[in-house]
């Protein structure tokens, strides 16, 4: 963020009062990846939430348990192997 900005910068904050409305832009499909434990979990949930009931295209993964960056920390996990998985299928799915 900018020196001196607060949270509601809409680089932070997509959904603060600074922030323009999502609603009239035109937004490619988003992928969400969230460790069950991670500590911004509920903003994560919160956004992909906000975005999908505004009619975007936004598909919300939860891998329970795991940590922010759970996929790099043990990159040979079944986990992690789906999070690969998912990735993959989203971006062949969403692909032209």
């Amino acid at each position: 963020m900018p020196i001196g900005e607060t949270r509601d910068n809409p680089l932070a904050n997509p959904f603060g009062p600074l922030s323009p409305s999502f609603e009239e832009v035109s937004l490619d499909p988003i992928l969400v990846i969230v460790g069950g434990n991670e500590l911004l979990k509920d903003r994560a949930e919160d956004y992909a939430r906000r975005l999908k009931e505004m009619g975007k295209k936004i598909e919300y993964v939860e891998f329970e348990g795991k940590e922010h960056g759970y996929f790099n920390y043990d990159p040979y996990s079944d986990a992690a192997n789906e999070t690969l998985q998912i990735i993959s299928r989203f971006m062949s799915d969403n692909s032209c």
